[in-house]
């Protein structure tokens, strides 16, 4: 019995060491290594610089110091084979960093890949692998590919944790049909664009990426790449747009994003990009914080705060949920909060406005949230003397004012039965207050408002009565 025990153990040993496979030490010819060993093994990758390789078994490379270097119409690495781990390499100058063709299984991690003409790191009909803290950067600059990391038909991938900076486009293009990704926790910066998906990708999950400063957008879908799930992404300071959906994008739930400074638009939706979900996202600080040209949208429960244009709506959506859930916060929201209710006309605060916020001709938020709106510009303090004057005389104009940003012009201005009037006065800051002389020398005897109109560095714009004026003809100052 002791010796069968004995033989049972041995074969169980036996069978361990072959599944674990060995590990091997390379200092040189890692490709004749690659050949020499079986799947299973590991490759211990010492310092030095290494000619590209090809991996057609189940390996694991692992890399200390080493640098895989190709011309610039060789892929440094391909990998044709099920199961390979590489780990640890910088990679840099191929025509393609790290190529994965018609592979699953395979995990790439923290390796450094840079300076190739085609993408850093490429997934060609490749299911279900994982791609983990790499920094694919300054990829496609000169060449055709423009990547960083690139998926094309391949579907089921781990994307995450990655950076991918100053590549000559795409951080991350998805193209074409790619399902069922996870792209999270990467960041994508000082691309064209930071994630890219373009034509029928749909189901991926793009969650916790940093999407800013790109010189376009941070992230942007192009013609029919639906049902995608964008959370919790932070899109700042992009060029153009935080997000963009573009060519029948839709059906799209986009919940929980930070989209803030972008230079154009927040979140720009057009082209038959229909039934997408905006919710619970906080878009601000941008010129347009929403701009919209497609319809059946449900957008609620965001936060727009601080948009020269809070939103441009051009086609047919819907802007708040059934009561008591609400619509949107709106920052230069001017309503009062007395009353509740569905129809809004029963007595008593419940934090929803009780007037709509007008959007559009056809669009409205009709129970807009309440809480933190504020003023772009306000006047504090105002004077203007006299109320009375002959054409000819110049009424004296002091304004105090507050304002976020710069203010670039401040002017007055008389309306008569709301039509604008002769002639206007430029008001110059002198110690805390606005001040100018508005001539009457142009007007016709009558009753005039006189309009404080300023305008700040960021675009938004003032227009604030600061009183009557009574006009007399030279004669005196009989009443007309």
């Amino acid at each position: 019995m002791r010796t069968i025990a004995f033989c049972i153990l041995s074969a169980a040993l036996l069978i361990t060491s072959i599944a674990n496979g060995a590990t091997i030490q390379v200092s040189s010819n890692l490709q004749a290594a690659i050949d020499a060993a079986s799947p299973g093994d590991t490759l211990q990758v010492g310092p030095g610089v290494y000619d590209k390789i090809t991996i057609q078994k189940s390996l694991n490379l692992e890399g200390n110091g080493a640098v895989i270097q190709a011309g610039n119409r060789d892929a440094c690495v391909n990998i044709d084979a099920n199961d390979v781990r590489i780990s640890g390499f910088l990679v840099r100058d191929g025509f393609y960093g790290i190529k994965l063709n018609y592979v699953s299984g395979c995990t790439i991690a923290n390796n450094t890949v840079i300076h190739c003409a085609q993408p850093g790191i490429a997934l060609l009909f490749s299911h279900g692998n994982t791609i983990t803290g790499n920094n694919a950067s300054f990829n496609g600059i000169v060449g055709e590919g423009w990547y960083g990391i690139y998926l094309s038909n391949s579907n089921d991938n781990l994307i995450t944790n990655n950076a991918a900076y100053g590549n000559g486009a795409y951080g991350i293009n998805l193209f074409p049909s790619c399902r069922n990704n996870t792209i999270r926790g990467n960041v994508l910066q000082g691309n064209m664009y930071g994630l890219y998906m373009f034509t029928d990708c749909a189901e991926n999950l793009v969650e916790k990426n940093d999407l800013s400063r790109n010189t376009n957008s941070g992230l942007d879908l192009r013609i029919n790449c639906t049902g995608n799930l964008i959370i919790n992404n932070t899109m700042e300071d992009n060029v153009v747009a935080g997000m963009t959906l573009m060519e029948e994008s839709g059906q799209n739930t986009v919940s929980g994003n930070v989209i803030r400074g972008n230079g154009r638009y927040g979140m720009q939706i057009q082209s038959q990009s229909d039934g997408n979900t905006i919710i619970y996202n906080n878009i601000s600080e941008s010129q347009t914080g929403i701009f919209l040209e497609s319809s059946k949208n449900k957008i609620y429960g965001n936060r727009l705060a601080d948009n020269v244009i809070q939103a441009d709506d051009r086609g047919i959506n819907i802007w708040n949920a059934q009561y008591p859930k609400g619509g949107n916060l709106w920052s230069d929201y001017r309503g009062p909060d007395e009353m509740q209710g569905p129809g809004q006309d029963t007595p008593g605060k419940d934090g929803i406005g009780d007037e709509p916020y007008l959007i559009s001709e056809a669009g409205k938020d009709q129970y807009p949230i309440m809480g933190g709106q504020v003023k772009q510009i306000a006047i504090l303090e105002k004077e203007m003397t006299p109320s009375e004057a002959r054409v000819g005389d110049s009424i004296a104009i002091k304004a105090k004012l507050q304002s976020r940003h710069d203010l670039l012009q401040v002017t007055a201005r008389a309306y008569q039965d709301g039509l604008e009037a002769q002639g206007y006065c430029r008001l110059v800051l002198s110690g805390d207050f606005y001040q100018g002389a508005f001539s009457t020398a142009l007007l016709e005897p009558g009753r005039y408002d006189i309009v404080l109109s300023a305008k700040d560095a960021r675009g938004y714009e003032l227009k604030e009565t600061l009183g009557e004026v009574k006009v007399a003809a030279r004669r005196g100052f009989a009443s007309s």
